[in-house]
């Protein structure tokens, strides 16, 4: 049975193009030839009944009247002697006729030929004398005009024919009957009148007989080649139809058909041919699938390759990027040094000069004079300026550093130690958290490292004595399996997002004016960057207020070249030396 339709479900009743298109698929093909030929068959059936029919009815037509040209011939002489030899009385007459119509011999004569009618034939005798009498015969008795129920026509029997023959005749057919009118002699006409209801019955019943046996040799003439193409063709065609929709299912051993059951005909050939299509697709299938599967393995690993290498590359342009905003800040830090170095030249002697001079009249004129407080100013001014035009010095040294092994709790907590006093006078509590009593112990510079925590701790102090009191400072140390962090934060009043992006910039402060140079949060990043560490503002939930910034510097240094770890990821040769 075929299945149902796509987009049609079991029991529900399909549309009406779906059901037009399922009854067209149900049409057998041998069905139809088996209609066409069955139809063929009846026709031909029909065409060879209608003529045998009319062929028969012909013959039997001619030959009923051929017998009773025949028997109108043989009565036609007794009926002319009997009628010569009449008299004047009648009934004389009658009888002779009747004697010789049923072939009885007049004064001692021979008989006659005896009255024999077609067989099965009902006919009917007609004398008509000259004088217009009419005497009727039925099987060889005459009958009277009332007795004979004539209704007929009554001919002129001796206008009818020639002159001069006195046994012409005339047959002619009409409806149902045929028609035979024989002049005997110059004085009388025999009339013969049969019927042909018998001929069309014997016709009908052997048309019926003709029919029957046509139909009962259709009928066995179908069945047998119905059985034949039914062995021939359906079987194989339903094993064909019955593979394919094994096929559809996905069975591969339903979807072949057993060499034992394939005929050795064209049907057994298509059978043959489809199978061997079938096999080779299933071969093109699995080859298709293994490629398949080794092209999936193959876009797996170049996916892996490229994520790793955009990784990779990604890292490369990262540092790159901020090697040259490093750079670009150095050159900027280098510029602003150099310009310090042209102008510390010319500017440290006036400023020790006006240094020196403050202190001398400071000293001369001692501590109760009026002027010693602001002599104390200009000196100490003189030497602010001085220690700006150091810090301007620092920008532009490029020295490398001198490496040693460094107590990173130490440094925290000397550096914290030393800024207490200040952080006290301001009101501001200075923690620190974290440090052990030793360690732990990195290759670093001390001094670069400690000027980096004193700035940190200077800048958090600051922000936290302008916050709301009290102020506090924490400096925190964390560690990693592969780095050391220093986290200083502070409670006062944050940075601003629109100014996050700039506080590493030279120059860029948030302190009232006098109160600082922008230039210690520049310093740090160029001593942290020198020192291999990384130092950035960490960002701060929404409900807290102050700033953290993180210093992480590596336990141990790693430089991997990036074409490197290109060449040992592809496997070329060479690849996988690190340099550490």
């Amino acid at each position: 049975y075929p299945r149902p339709p796509p987009g049609v479900e079991p029991g529900v009743s399909a549309p009406k193009e779906t059901t037009r298109s399922r009854r067209r698929a149900r049409r057998s093909l041998v069905g139809r030839l088996i209609t066409v030929l069955g139809l063929a068959f009846c026709i031909v059936e029909l065409v060879l009944l209608v003529v045998f029919t009319a062929f028969f009815w012909e013959t039997l037509e001619t030959q009923r009247e051929a017998h009773l040209v025949r028997w109108a011939a043989s009565v036609a002489e007794p009926v002319r002697v009997a009628l010569q030899a009449g008299k004047p009385d009648e009934s004389q007459v009658d009888a002779q006729l009747e004697a010789a119509l049923a072939g009885r011999g007049t004064r001692g004569e021979p008989p006659r030929v005896r009255f024999t009618p077609p067989a099965g034939a009902d006919v009917v005798v007609f004398v008509f004398t000259k004088d217009g009498a009419r005497r009727f015969t039925r099987q060889g008795h005459l009958l009277t005009k009332a007795d004979s129920g004539w209704s007929g026509p009554e001919p002129t029997a001796v206008a009818q024919f020639k002159a001069g023959d006195p046994l012409a005749y005339q047959v002619r057919s009409e409806e149902g009957k045929i028609v035979l009118t024989q002049r005997v002699g110059d004085d009388a006409v025999v009339y013969l009148e049969t019927s042909l209801i018998d001929l069309k019955r014997q016709v009908a019943n052997t048309a019926w007989v003709a029919f029957a046996t046509g139909a009962l040799a259709l009928l066995v003439t179908a069945l047998v080649t119905l059985a034949y193409l039914r062995r021939t063709l359906l079987v194989p065609l339903g094993k064909i139809v019955r593979a394919d929709n094994a096929a559809r299912k996905g069975d591969s051993v339903g979807a072949l058909v057993d060499e034992a059951d394939i005929p050795d005909d064209e049907v057994g050939e298509i059978m043959r041919s489809r199978n061997h299509l079938y096999r080779a697709m299933l071969a093109a299938q699995e080859e298709r699938d293994l490629q398949n599967l080794t092209l999936e393995g193959q876009r797996e690993e170049l996916g892996q390759w490229g994520r790793e290498l955009e990784l990779l590359v990604q890292d490369k342009s990262s540092a790159l990027l901020r090697a040259r905003d490093s750079l670009s800040r150095n050159e900027k830090l280098a510029a602003v040094g150099r310009l310090a170095a042209n102008v510390a030249h010319e500017i440290n002697n006036p400023l020790a000069s006006i240094a020196g001079y403050a202190e001398e009249a400071r000293e001369e004129l001692g501590p109760d004079h009026e002027l010693t407080a602001s002599l104390l100013t200009i000196e100490e001014e003189a030497f602010r300026c001085k220690d700006i035009l150091k810090r301007l010095l620092g920008l532009a040294r490029a020295e490398a550093s001198q490496r040693t092994p460094v107590d990173f709790g130490a440094v925290l907590r000397h550096s914290v130690a030393l800024a207490s006093p200040g952080a006290k006078r301001r009101s501001v509590t200075l923690d620190l958290q974290g440090a052990p009593e030793e360690g732990p112990v990195f290759v670093s510079d001390e001094g670069a490292l400690q000027q980096v925590v004193l700035n940190l701790i200077e800048n958090a102090v600051d922000a936290a004595e302008q916050g709301d009191p009290p102020g506090r400072v924490e400096v925190s140390l964390v560690e990693s399996p592969t780095a050391l962090g220093l986290v200083v934060s502070d409670s006062g009043r944050g940075i601003a997002p629109d100014v996050r992006a700039r506080v590493f910039d030279p120059f860029y402060t948030t302190k009232p004016v006098g109160r600082g140079t922008g230039l210690g949060l520049a310093i740090c990043q160029s001593l942290v960057e020198r020192l291999g560490g990384t130092i950035q503002l960490a960002d701060q939930p929404v409900d807290t207020t102050g700033a953290v910034f993180e210093v992480w510097f590596p336990r141990a240094r790693t430089n991997v070249d990036a074409s490197a770890q290109v060449e040992a990821h592809l496997g070329l040769p060479g690849a996988g030396e690190d340099l550490v």
